[in-house]
């Protein structure tokens, strides 16, 4: 699932980068550096792609929160990105039944 992340472009390698590098412990914490990346991005985004990016920050914080307790060993790390991949394509799904 992380070709999902990586198949958004540049956006996708700087949440990876994220994901994998972020000194966060808590998923709350890493929740908001991914929301960050998105919002720092969002501003460049070519308009096709901020539906599924504003969807995609919507449901991170939940998602991690739900899912983990602790996100500071690298197989976690590895997991959150997986999921990442699974809520790329939820928001996919919600940003194209919106138009």
């Amino acid at each position: 699932m992380t070709i999902q992340l990586l198949s958004m472009g540049v956006i996708g390698v700087r949440l990876l980068d994220c994901i994998l590098t972020s000194s966060a412990t808590h998923p709350d914490e890493l929740a908001d550096q991914i929301v960050n990346e998105i919002n720092h991005y969002l501003v460049k985004a070519p308009l096709s792609e901020k539906p599924l990016l504003f969807h995609l920050a919507c449901e991170v914080h939940e998602a991690l929160s739900d899912r983990f307790g602790r996100v500071d060993s690298l197989q976690v790390r590895r997991d959150v990105a997986n999921m990442m991949g699974l809520l790329i394509y939820r928001a996919r799904m919600t940003a194209n039944q919106s138009r």
